[in-house]
């Protein structure tokens, strides 16, 4: 292994549909986020690698890696070695609990396929010591086991996926910063940066003119489809908002007795949204943002059931391992309803907003950490929709990037239905909002910039009317940038475009009826139909 420096970029030179971006990413955030996080950015600069690997930025969880349940022990003593004499390697096994809800359930087998350990570098120094590298240890590893076998894919960094993108640089910008995935923090202003602004597409409080979408009673969906559509969303939670009551939302998704995701309501970002920065109070960057994709949902899908899943905080990131173990209880809950029968469990769309960009080029990264738990859900008949980022470039973003597409490492299949990566339009309904990631593994476009949509009504953070007043009693002022007590908000981002898409696919679910029957075959089929009319995908 070398330090030397790497090519600027291993994307495809020539020859596809979409120019190139001339430079990466800029994933650089800020100190709060790493430090809150344990996390780093990876540097191809210096990073160490095997002669002629090619490396690219990511964003890591500092001291850990993540490991195959099934492989674990076997590959201890090479983690042990792979450390060195200054660690060593402490093991976060999967929570007993769902291991035991999966033998309760009989899905040993699945959950033997699914399931992670969190592997811990510790200092073997009881004083001061250097910080743990993660990634110079996965290359260690990596040289002892090699790096192209079995044990060595089964090994891999704790990504650190993130939600928004803050806009920032010379000239500061104003706003809240684009919303999508994964998180890109520039030292610049670029065009892309004039959709965070407010009035062109940047967080701010409108009005909602029209009338609340219409939900059908429980009687009228159940004659007609057999049940609700159900759509899951993983992200900063749902808060208070009157089309978001709790007939429309189950804020507490449970796999039989055990809640999953987040669950203190104190770290909760969609209640008062100011938790990073209580000083000043203002609003987190991604305040309000489950909340949005919540009123989107309801907006293409009224008649849906929504599952909001916390996996994120304010901040708008989350490690890995954290969303792994949120995904593989909703896949234990979905499959252990399939087994019984018991059509109340189900689940039929999930959406995410969220990801993050793998370190190695496209077809190398095949990363199964995430990818085996997305893939289970699609062999089951779930459409997984995700964001495929807002950082105007070609290089493939997960999981948005384990969608099919012609010369990446996923294929399609006839007998499980595709992961779909969308892309933002503009309000024009024409153009690809400039700041959207695309490519051939972007499969599809909704609209992502300035969309309107619910955000809690309990939010009234510290920035003020422009100019207020009070003239025989009545209050007379220029708009309150971050008070939303009125329910609805303009925001811009790959991030929304994906439960757009996700509403629409469910909303032809329940057109399609039979979601009464639990079988996989049917869940495929319906599935496969419901992708083919909204997608536009043909199946295989």
């Amino acid at each position: 292994m070398t330090s030397s420096k790497p090519p600027a970029s291993n994307e495809p030179t020539g020859g596809g549909s979409v120019p190139l971006r001339r430079r990466e990413p800029h994933l650089s955030p800020p100190a709060y986020v790493l430090n809150k996080h344990d996390s780093r950015v990876l540097d191809p600069d210096t990073a160490v690698r095997f002669p002629g690997q090619i490396i690219r930025p990511t964003i890591y969880v500092a001291a850990q890696l993540l490991v195959r349940y099934g492989i674990f022990e076997a590959v201890r003593e090479d983690l042990d070695k792979a450390a060195g004499e200054s660690f060593t390697v402490e093991a976060d096994l999967p929570d007993e609990r769902m291991l035991e809800f999966a033998r309760e359930n009989e899905l040993l087998e699945l959950a033997g396929n699914v399931l992670r350990v969190r592997v811990r570098l510790v200092p073997v120094a009881k004083g001061p010591s250097v910080p743990a590298d993660a990634w110079t240890v996965l290359q260690n590893f990596r040289q002892i086991v090699g790096r192209d076998s079995e044990r060595g894919r089964a090994v891999t960094l704790n990504h650190l996926l993130t939600a928004s993108a803050e806009i920032d640089g010379s000239p500061k910008t104003w706003g809240s910063g684009l919303v999508g995935a994964p998180k890109t923090w520039g030292s610049g202003v670029t065009p892309s940066d004039e959709y965070a602004v407010i009035g062109y597409g940047g967080r701010q409080p409108v009005n909602w003119i029209g009338p609340k979408p219409a939900r059908h009673s429980d009687a009228k969906v159940i004659a007609q489809a057999g049940r609700r559509p159900v759509v899951a969303i993983l992200d900063t939670g749902v808060g208070e908002h009157d089309w978001l009551t709790d007939d429309v939302v189950d804020r507490e998704p449970k796999a039989g007795i055990h809640r999953i995701g987040l669950t203190d309501p104190d770290t909760s970002p969609e209640t008062t949204g100011v938790l990073s920065d209580p000083l000043e109070g203002t609003l987190d960057s991604d305040a309000g943002h489950g909340t949005f994709i919540a009123g989107l949902i309801r907006q293409k899908c009224p008649d849906a059931k929504i599952l909001s899943v916390r996996v994120m905080y304010g901040d708008g990131a989350v490690n890995e391992q954290d969303l792994l173990d949120a995904l593989n209880w909703l896949l234990f809950r979905h499959a252990a309803a399939v087994r019984s029968g018991d059509t109340t469990q189900l689940i039929d769309v999930i959406s995410l907003s969220f990801g993050y960009y793998h370190e190695e080029p496209a077809d190398f990264a095949f990363d199964q950490q995430l990818m085996d738990p997305l893939r289970e859900f699609s062999v089951r008949g779930v459409v997984v929709v995700a964001a495929a980022g807002n950082d105007a470039t070609a290089r493939h973003m997960y999981p948005a990037g384990f969608a099919p597409h012609a010369g990446g490492p996923i294929t399609g299949g006839h007998d499980l239905v595709p992961l779909i990566s969308v892309g933002a339009t503009n309000p024009n309904g024409k153009s690809t909002a400039l700041f959207s990631n695309d490519g051939s593994w972007v499969l599809c476009k909704r609209p992502g910039a300035a969309v309107i949509s619910s955000l809690p009504k309990t939010f009234n953070a510290s920035q003020q009317s422009g100019v207020r007043l009070k003239i025989k009693g009545v209050v007379r002022a220029t708009i309150d940038p971050d008070d939303f007590r009125g329910g609805f908000a303009v925001w811009s981002g790959t991030s929304f475009a994906a439960p757009i898409l996700a509403g629409q696919l469910a909303r032809k679910l329940q057109s399609i009826g039979s979601l009464n029957q639990t079988d996989t075959v049917s869940a495929v089929n319906r599935g496969w139909e419901a992708v083919t009319a909204v997608a536009k995908l043909v199946r295989p």
